[in-house]
């Protein structure tokens, strides 16, 4: 995923400044001028967004080559452990433990499978997330409300959000009203978390398991509207 600060652009006033490691506790004007967009209702100038879509790339998962159920399992029986409950199978057999050695061998197949299960089922939910993302999505530029397509949206840009819209990118609110979020697919959480913009300063809520001023990529808005700057895209 991109960060907010990757180095040097030219031609952008936002070189100049450093920035803080937690997006949700720095205050909103300096990530404002750091992304170089000076006034929160105008967005980022159009000549800005086009360098940096081509230095930081489109905003979109990168894509890999999937590694089949039968692969993790095969991986799973080169740890250490299974070589060794394989080596002790084969002992069995040898001294002609055929029931020790039997149930040796269903202990490792069942520990591989499982093993194997889970990995296959984690990148088919981070496939799941990649396919949740809506093709367009609503941004300021140059002081216009714009529709963009989703993977053309950088760090900096305001995007506009209402009911219904799936969020294209790790936001820091701006504005909100009324809003609630669908973040099962981050975090698991079934019901819908209110969201606040919150101007200044302050530090998490440990209480909750993402901070109440951002918005993540793939979650869904399920009531409200709300303005963000990006933060991060991509992955």
């Amino acid at each position: 995923m991109q960060s907010l600060y990757s180095g040097s652009e030219s031609g952008e006033s936002a070189q100049e400044h450093a920035l803080p490691e937690q997006y949700e506790a720095a205050p909103i004007e300096d990530l404002l001028t750091a992304l170089g967009c000076q006034e929160s209702n105008l967005g980022l100038p159009s000549m800005l967004a086009l360098q940096r879509l081509a230095s930081d790339g489109p905003n979109e998962l990168k894509k890999t080559r999937r590694v089949g159920f039968f692969v993790f399992f095969l991986m799973q029986l080169t740890n250490a452990i299974i070589i060794l409950l394989i080596i002790a199978a084969v002992a069995s057999f040898a001294i002609t433990a055929y029931t020790s050695a039997v149930a040796i061998m269903v202990i490792v197949i069942l520990n591989a499978g499982i093993a194997a299960a889970t990995e296959n089922s984690a990148g088919n939910a981070l496939e799941a997330l990649a396919n949740m993302t809506q093709p367009e999505a609503t941004v300021l530029r140059d002081g216009e409300e714009t529709v963009v397509p989703s993977a053309s949206i950088v760090r900096g840009d305001v995007v506009v959000l209402s009911a219904g819209d799936v969020v294209p990118a790790d936001l820091r609110l701006l504005q909100a009203s009324d809003l609630k979020v669908d973040e099962m697919p981050l975090t698991g959480e079934s019901d819908d978390v209110a969201k606040l913009a919150r101007p200044c300063c302050r530090s998490r809520d440990s209480g909750r398991l993402t901070p109440e001023d951002m918005v993540f990529s793939g979650c869904s808005v399920t009531s409200g509207n709300a303005r963000g700057l990006v933060v991060a895209t991509g992955m």
